[in-house]
């Protein structure tokens, strides 16, 4: 079923298509939640690790999570070669080298903000589906259809809403980005990740490289910082951290920071120094044009441009592709587990679609099983008594053996006649009629059935 939804392109794919994914087998409540759409980006060297309650265990009967040890080859034996050193502790006082240790990311606090996640249908797919359903005259599960929208990141929205009476809780919400954040300093530094050339042009200019004598640098892994007896190392030890450690405490980044001797790396750094990367301001005034260094710049848009480009809000509704980049850990985890919850009964999105069909003129139905079902035609039952003779036989045959297709129709009422014929032509040419005025329900998998007499 989300196959074919994946390759909608927002309006780019024909209307046809999307009904036609109920594949004419109502099975959403049978079927296992899809993947989820918002448990797959909150990735980064800072993610923290996955809390154990955050979904149903693993069943270990899939297998292990560890790409399983190779066996081991006793070819040469059970143990490792004396004589090779394999497998024996250096000698004290040799150093081995090794892989630097990752730093351990403490897990945020693990709290339940005072929100309220619903899911709405995209309203470019509502409008496709509406057109459909008009179209086609056919009767669809309203259950169906809101899965059709969950099921994939271009089919719904995410509303999140402050709950009422939530004292001292606030959401922010970047105008620009539209990104949600529960801290204002999260979508500022966002806002300086992100749109930084919103405000900005970027220019690269040749310079005398520097000039002096430079015996040390410093670098971290292979990113040179410069030499410490140079003017310009702080402010590029700060560029490399906020475009790349922001989310480690400054002193450990700078534990990471090594000094050495080596004229190669200084020789590179001066080459790399020859260029210089300058940001002018986009609206500057004629004549007041200034360089700004990468520093410069996102203090200038921390303390001039973010105040008025992050504000705060109760309610904000972004798309599913936007909400899956959410930073906020505590944020990001009730949209998943919203998610979860909606995938395996979609409340937020069916009541959300009852509402739009009920306002652009389709109807709703309950059959079988108290299925909610939804249909642009007004189910109008009328006694087969009032009827002529075959329009007659017709309803009394699909009263007595509903969900009938119309080759069981025609099969029951004309056993054995040639389809060509006259009298199995009787049969089938008042369908369209009867199925245009309500007066029997054409489903969504091509069975047939009267409307009941009971009070709806």
């Amino acid at each position: 079923m989300s196959e074919e939804i994946t390759a909608q392109q927002n309006v780019s794919r024909s209307d046809e298509d999307i009904l036609l994914d109920l594949n004419f087998v109502p099975q959403w409540a049978k079927k296992a939640p899809a993947a989820n759409h918002y448990a797959s980006d909150d990735r980064s060297e800072r993610r923290p690790p996955r809390d154990r309650h955050d979904g149903p265990p693993r069943d270990r009967r899939d297998g292990p999570s560890r790409t399983a040890r190779p066996p081991r080859d006793r070819s040469a034996g059970e143990r490792p070669n004396a004589s090779s050193g394999q497998g024996r502790p250096p000698p004290r006082g040799e150093r081995v080298a090794q892989e630097p240790r990752r730093e351990s990311v403490a897990r945020p606090e693990r709290i339940e903000l005072p929100i309220e996640i619903k899911f709405l249908p995209e309203q470019q797919w509502l409008a496709s589906m509406v057109r459909q359903i008009h179209h086609s005259k056919r009767a669809y599960p309203l259950m169906d259809l809101a899965n059709l929208f969950l099921s994939d990141p271009k089919g719904h929205l995410v509303k999140i809403e402050i709950v009422s009476g939530a004292e001292g809780f606030k959401l922010y919400q970047g105008k620009r980005s539209k990104m949600v954040a529960t801290s204002r300093d999260a979508l500022v530094r966002q806002l300086l990740d992100d749109h930084l050339e919103d405000f900005f042009v970027k220019e690269e200019l040749t310079v005398d490289p520097p000039a002096g004598v430079f015996p040390m640098i410093g670098k971290i892994g292979d990113v040179l910082i410069g030499p410490p007896n140079h003017h310009s190392y702080a402010a590029r030890l700060q560029e490399i951290y906020n475009d790349r450690f922001s989310g480690m405490p400054f002193d450990r980044f700078k534990q990471r920071v090594e000094t050495v001797r080596d004229e190669e790396l200084i020789a590179k750094w001066k080459l790399e120094s020859s260029k210089k990367t300058v940001y002018r301001l986009k609206d500057a005034p004629a004549g007041e044009v200034k360089d700004f260094t990468f520093a410069q710049a996102g203090e200038y848009i921390r303390t001039q441009i973010a105040e008025a480009e992050v504000e705060e809000v109760s309610r904000a509704v972004l798309p599913s592709a936007l909400a899956r980049k959410i930073k906020d850990y505590n944020l990001i985890r009730m949209v998943r587990e919203a998610w979860e919850r909606e995938s395996r009964f979609p409340m937020s999105v069916s009541f959300a679609l009852r509402a739009a069909f009920r306002h652009l003129h389709l109807q709703t139905f309950k059959a079988g099983r108290s299925i909610n079902f939804v249909t642009a035609v007004k189910p109008d039952p009328i006694k087969p008594e009032k009827a002529v003779a075959h329009i007659r036989a017709v309803l009394e045959y699909l009263a007595e053996h509903p969900g009938s297709t119309r080759d069981q129709l025609v099969e029951g009422l004309r056993p054995g006649a040639d389809k060509s014929s006259e009298s199995v032509r009787e049969v089938l040419n008042p369908l369209r009629w009867l199925i245009e005025k309500g007066h029997i329900i054409e489903f969504f998998n091509g069975t047939l059935a009267v409307p009941s007499h009971r009070r709806r």
